[in-house]
């Protein structure tokens, strides 16, 4: 027996030693993906204060998204006469198209009528500020303050300050004498925020239907994180070769009716928090794969050594890796289709049982999901009788396509980012939220979604939310940025 024990503790010492040797020596073999780039020679002749102004004025204007009869539609025209004013050589060489009323099309058309067109996505909506939170902002949210080397206002993150960049860059590209040799469209939306349904969708829905070639499309997206890359202390640049799908289905509960004082033993809201409660119970199946995958193999070589051991041998460690990645709101999303209830409706009347309960859930979908699979997972899951659950509402997509990494957009898009911000790393990614560019991915799986601004923890919070602001630095660099870029088409 105790020979037996031995003999078994050998070979288990043994199997480890070989599952440790295995690891290290893949740990210390890891090679990089970060080749070198070229960057681009940019000669701009924008006056840095003068843009920032620019920009302070355009944030002034509170271009709220809604889909209301009662919604404000002067600040769009005010924007828009802006627009005209600042920059009147683009406004002259570039061709206007109003895309109900408030989404702009502008057409500058290259030199080489054969080479395919290339997209510039950004829009000129934000969200509204939560009630009762205004003075809750350092300053007033549609100010405009520069204070403390930041522009500080709604939109200086999401997206004006992408509008104001790239039309910066065209004038001064434009007055210098240069055109492209490519078609450039530059789409600025009206309504991303509410789904872009009716702006960047038609446009591109157009484009389609006139059957253009397009090369790549930039848009909104993924940025530079200081320090939220494990393993990495200083910054990435995480680009968007990828969104998630979007679903919203109703669940519908029924039961029978009556008065609240003699309630039976199961009603429909009852039936419908069972549902509920099982659901997020039962949340859809988590990975690393993907784009999630892609982001790590490229950042990989520039991490420390102890993540290097882990995120080179997931074979070994993905079930810890995972377990801290679902722990967290914001690495969960980018492991697995998520569900979030946001919707309950049941009785308009206090005293009044209701027939139906109601409630609204939202799925952000991961590209290894389908709209139909997990239709047909939820009926697996929750349909009984007296439960329904059906697709509503127009905003509804498939995870896009992935972008290519070795195609001329991403390139290109290195090359710009060199040009600023020469000595950080890049790496693919997926944009868990939703943006203009899915409507973009009939004309071309190559859209890419990325601005170089330099985020950390607490800059993600102040999307959509208090103190949203842009550093003076990073927007003088965004409009450098897509100067490069442009003078690349």
């Amino acid at each position: 027996m105790k020979r037996w024990l031995t003999m078994v503790l050998g070979g288990v010492g043994l199997a480890v030693a070989i599952v440790a040797a295995v690891v290290l020596v893949r740990a210390s073999a890891v090679e990089s993906l970060q080749s070198e780039v070229e960057p681009v020679e940019v000669e701009t002749s924008v006056d840095g204060q003068a843009a920032l102004e620019r920009l302070a004025e355009a944030i002034r204007k509170p271009t709220i998204s809604s889909s209301g009869d009662d919604a404000d539609l002067e600040p769009f025209y005010e924007f828009r006469r802006q627009l005209e004013r600042d920059f009147p050589v683009f406004h002259d060489l570039a061709s206007r198209q109003l895309v109900n009323d408030l989404t702009l099309h502008f057409t500058l058309e290259g030199r080489d009528s054969s080479a395919p067109h290339v997209v510039f996505l950004a829009h000129q909506d934000v969200v509204p500020v939560e009630e009762g939170t205004e003075d809750d902002w350092t300053h007033p949210p549609f100010g405009g303050v520069v204070a403390d080397g930041f522009l500080w206002g709604r939109g200086t993150l999401d997206n004006k300050q992408n509008v104001m960049a790239m039309l910066e860059a065209a004038e001064s590209w434009l007055e210098s004498g240069e055109s492209p040799e490519h078609t450039v469209h530059f789409v600025f939306g009206h309504d991303e925020e509410i789904g872009g349904m009716d702006g960047a969708r038609v446009v591109a829905q157009q484009m389609e239907e006139d059957g253009l070639d397009v090369v790549a499309v930039y848009d909104e997206g993924l940025v530079i994180v200081d320090g939220m890359v494990p393993g990495i202390d200083g910054p990435i640049a995480l680009v968007g070769i990828t969104e998630r799908g979007y679903l919203t289905v109703e669940i519908e509960a029924r039961a029978e009716g009556g008065h609240s004082s003699m309630p039976p033993e199961e009603i429909a809201v009852t039936r419908l928090a069972e549902v509920l409660k099982k659901l997020d119970a039962n949340p859809r199946p988590a990975a690393i794969d993907g784009p999630t995958a892609m982001m790590f193999e490229w950042a990989i070589s520039e991490m420390d050594f102890l993540h290097r051991m882990i995120f080179r041998n997931l074979w070994l460690f993905e079930p810890v890796v995972l377990s801290q990645m679902t722990a967290s709101p914001g690495t969960n999303a980018a492991v697995r289709t998520t569900a979030a209830p946001t919707m309950l409706r049941a009785s308009d009347t206090e005293n009044v049982l209701p027939q139906r309960a109601v409630a609204t859930v939202n799925f952000r979908l991961n590209p290894r999901d389908s709209i139909d699979g997990v239709l047909a997972d939820l009926e697996d899951l929750l349909g009984s009788e007296y439960i329904t659950i059906r697709p509503v509402g127009e905003m509804r997509s498939e995870p896009s396509p992935l972008a290519r990494l070795e195609g001329p957009g991403f390139e290109k898009l290195r090359r710009a980012l060199a040009t600023v911000h020469p000595d950080v790393p890049v790496a693919p990614n997926m944009l868990t939220g939703a943006a203009d560019a899915r409507h973009f991915t009939g004309l071309t799986h190559d859209v890419y979604r990325f601005q170089p601004l330099i985020f950390t923890d607490r800059d993600l919070e102040r999307l959509h939310g208090t103190d949203e602001r842009i550093a003076v630095d990073d927007y003088l660099a965004l409009i450098e940025y897509y100067g490069a870029l442009l003078r690349q088409w």
